[in-house]
């Protein structure tokens, strides 16, 4: 008798993952290199290539960390938005009047 494994989901809902991210995790990143190279043409000139290369290659890097799974199962965009919408009072002006004046 074989002992092979097939890749059958259990829920018909459920969703597949690829070393450890799921299939949208990877379009989503496979995108935003895509959108690199197409926006990164456009804004450097070819005199600029070094700047050209960074970008495209940081900008799928940035977004990478942005999917990859945080303490508490959420992710990093996930916690950076809740931490943001958290904290109300985020700026303090710098002619803050005191009521004591």
């Amino acid at each position: 008798m074989p002992s092979e494994k097939y890749g059958v989901p259990r829920d018909i809902y459920s969703k597949v993952k690829i070393l450890g991210l799921f299939m949208v995790d990877f379009a989503f990143v496979g995108g935003s290199g895509v959108a690199a190279i197409n926006i990164g043409t456009k804004i450097f000139p070819t005199s600029q290539w070094p700047q050209l290369l960074a970008f495209v290659l940081l900008t799928p890097l940035m977004c990478l960390y942005l999917v990859l799974p945080t303490n508490g199962g959420k992710k990093n965009w996930q916690s950076m938005f809740l931490f943001f919408r958290r904290r109300r009072k985020r700026y303090i002006s710098l002619n803050y009047k005191r009521g004591d004046r």
